[in-house]
């Protein structure tokens, strides 16, 4: 009497092991954060630019603050030191320990958390992190010189003039930098991703 061979059942390990979900592979994509950072960054430097900056003049007699411009001299500096009264001055330092302080840290910590998603080499990463850091000690240090500069009558303009050159400068350069990670960091790491796959 023969007997029936049996097929071997699969262990209950293995078939209670689910297969892997969309869902579930996506659950460390970090796109949604990196969005939203980008989205919170442009709104307060939006805010902090065009509202409050912007309405700095009706406490100023209608004179830029110099924030909101590229270069000014002495004499700009001087006017403001004449029309702004102590109430004006402290407007300023509290616009400056606010928006002033949260805005360059968004900005460095946008240009991090875009350069530690889409770049791979960790030099790069680091370049950028140093690069963020950088703008937000010259823009903080520029609200400083500016107050300082104003308190003054005017001395110390020049000093606050070249951080707000150099703010700018560093600020358009993340800008470019940020763009060009989202269009092509991506590509970048999905080529060195796809070599050993492909070996």
């Amino acid at each position: 009497m023969s007997k029936k061979s049996r097929t071997p059942r699969p262990s209950s390990s293995t078939a209670m092991t689910p297969a892997p979900t969309a869902a579930s592979r996506s659950d460390g994509d970090p796109t949604m954060l990196v969005i939203a950072l980008i989205g919170t960054t442009l709104f307060v430097g939006a805010y902090y630019h065009l509202l409050v900056l912007q309405q700095m003049t009706q406490l100023t007699g209608g004179l830029a603050v110099p924030d909101s411009m590229l270069v000014y001299g002495q004499d700009h500096v001087r006017a403001l030191a004449g029309v702004m009264d102590e109430a004006a001055r402290g407007q300023l330092n509290w616009v400056h320990k606010t928006a002033g302080v949260i805005f360059p840290i968004a900005v460095a910590l946008t240009l991090t958390a875009v350069a530690a998603w889409r770049l791979r080499p960790a030099a790069a990463k680091w370049g950028a992190f140093g690069l963020g850091v950088l703008f937000a000690v010259v823009d903080i240090a520029e609200n400083i010189a500016i107050e300082q500069a104003i308190a003054a009558g005017g001395p110390g303009a020049g000093l606050a003039s070249a951080l707000t050159l150099a703010r700018w400068v560093l600020l358009a350069l993340i800008a470019l930098a940020v763009v060009v990670m989202l269009v092509r960091g991506g590509k970048g790491r999905q080529a060195a991703t796809s070599v050993p796959a492909s070996a």
